[in-house]
């Protein structure tokens, strides 16, 4: 136990002396008020503004630690966070905790399970663009079709028909 604790101790030393700090360290303790937070973590945070009070000091920090870590991530990481805390806050309070209890459940689940419900949700993924890219040809076939259509009826006699009421 002595030993850990000089391990922990040690690795903190040395952290601060090359100038990194842990998140833990860098998250303000107790709770903090939106007017508090930077203007940076102000705007990374705006989809959640509206439920920022009501957040316990414990989420308020996983929250900052999120803000403190999304400058290190690429765009694409940035805009699917931007879209999941916009999910997350239209979500009801019913929701978010059923949210939270299915995430418990994945996470105690043994490691293949985990692994054959993933792979089964990248599967579903992968239909759901299948099915959509599939409708979007047929619509764009139907466009063509029918601007082909006005085009030959403007080659065979002037004007396309008018359209039946």
């Amino acid at each position: 136990m002595a030993q850990e604790a000089r391990s922990a101790l040690a690795g903190l030393a040395l952290a601060l002396a090359i100038g990194v700090t842990p998140v833990s360290a860098q998250t303000p303790r107790g709770d903090v008020a939106w007017q508090q937070l930077p203007p940076q973590q102000q705007q990374i945070l705006a989809p959640i503004r509206g439920e920022w009070d009501s957040l316990d000091p414990v989420r308020k920090r996983k929250w900052i630690g999120i803000a403190q870590r999304y400058p290190k991530l690429s765009a694409d990481e940035q805009q699917r966070l931007q879209r999941r805390m916009q999910e997350w806050a239209a979500l009801s309070p019913e929701a978010r905790r059923a949210a939270r209890d299915r995430y418990r459940e994945f996470e105690q689940m043994p490691a293949d399970e985990r692994q054959a419900l993933i792979e089964k949700w990248e599967e579903y993924k992968r239909a759901r663009e299948e099915a959509a890219a599939a409708a979007a040809a047929e619509e764009t076939a139907a466009k063509e079709a029918a601007s082909g259509e006005a085009a030959k009826a403007a080659e065979a006699g002037g004007a396309a028909p008018e359209p039946k009421p």
